[in-house]
């Protein structure tokens, strides 16, 4: 069993879709796969119980038979900072490895979710390089390449302290004048260092996407209609605070998109209904008139009416989008094929010692 450990250079790189895409894509290729985040930091409860909110959509979409606990046992919560503080962290690092021993039975790869660097999980008493160096881990790292000199120094300090243990790095949600750059200037220049970039993965709308059930959750909306396009993915958040002319115009250029506008503007908001809309959040603590309720269910668009202000409404927006935590079963085709293209399996399976089944 060979436990290979996603970390990252910064944070909101996107290491969630690389356990996720790498590990389907092993089980494509006949590999036995466990799933593992020793540290959650997305709370949330399932009939009761605390669990991870990644380790909760796995559970639910990747066929996987360990129990919540199990694929994370340690979940970040004000009462778990409380025990850490009082310096009560044994039993953190005690049942994080009892956890991954039971998760590497009879499987080939284990792929473990770092809560971030080589430090992160320090303060639990059981850093990334601990667990790497105490399982034998490889280790992959993620960045998002923001700041050239920053994911550089990152990246050679890595390769210094891990050697042989580090597998390589994938470059995540690049925007796509920096591909080019990427490539041609920065993989030789890791080339000649010892690090092998084993992909480059642009920036992808459909993935960066948030179903409308989380804009809601998020808002705390109250939904007027539209309940069974809650899954629907929103890729863009607009504002129509303009005239009905200019509306037309602007909401016609972009589908998929979610609109804020006030509850008051009844103009903008038929507008909105006229083009390829995904949800109607109406600000201010307004209610639409029937008219805009009665179009918004022929067009089978959500309406959701929130009390926040507009501009509160785009800073939640805008903040529930720039960390991407949300995932969505109706992304999972996409992440498959962007996965598959961008990141060189020949190599990785190489590094790791592996053949394809």
């Amino acid at each position: 069993m060979i436990p290979v450990i996603i970390g990252s250079v910064t944070e909101y790189s996107g290491k969630s879709l690389v356990w996720l895409g790498v590990g389907l894509r092993l089980r494509e290729d006949g590999f036995k796969v466990g799933f593992f985040k020793p540290i959650g930091a997305l709370p949330t409860r399932v009939e009761g119980v605390l669990a991870d909110e990644d380790a909760v959509f796995l559970k639910k979409t990747v066929d996987i038979e360990e129990p919540l606990d199990s694929i994370c046992p340690v979940v970040i919560t004000e009462e778990t900072l409380n025990s850490l503080l009082r310096e009560e962290e044994g039993w953190v690092r005690q049942r994080i490895m009892e956890n991954f021993l039971g998760l590497s039975k009879d499987k080939d790869v284990l792929l473990v979710h770092a809560l971030g660097g080589l430090d992160s999980g320090t303060m639990v008493g059981l850093s990334m390089l601990d667990f790497a160096t105490e399982t034998r881990g490889k280790v992959i790292m993620v960045d998002k390449f923001e700041d050239t000199v920053t994911t550089l120094d990152a990246i050679l300090q890595a390769r210094e302290v891990l050697k042989d243990k580090l597998v390589g790095v994938i470059f995540n949600l690049i925007l796509p004048p920096k591909v080019k750059h990427i490539k041609e200037a920065i993989v030789p220049y890791l080339k000649s260092k010892g690090v092998d970039t084993l992909g480059i993965i642009p920036k992808d709308p459909l993935i960066g996407a948030i179903p409308v059930r989380e804009l809601v959750k998020t808002l705390e909306g109250e939904l007027l209609c539209g309940e069974e396009r809650l899954e629907e993915l929103v890729e863009h958040v607009m504002v129509g605070a303009m005239s009905v002319e200019s509306a037309l115009r602007y909401f016609r250029r972009v589908i998929n998109k979610a609109v804020i506008t006030g509850g008051d503007r009844s103009d903008i908001q038929l507008a909105a209904l006229e083009t390829p809309t995904r949800c109607l959040i109406l600000t201010g603590g307004f209610y639409p008139s029937e008219a805009i309720l009665s179009r918004a269910r022929e067009n089978h668009i959500p309406v959701v009416v929130v009390k926040f202000d507009t501009a509160m409404a785009v800073e939640a927006c805008e903040g529930l989008f720039s960390h991407l935590k949300r995932w969505s079963e109706a992304k999972l085709p996409r992440i498959r094929e962007v996965i598959n293209k961008e990141i060189n399996f020949p190599l990785f399976y190489e590094k790791l010692g592996l053949k394809s089944k």
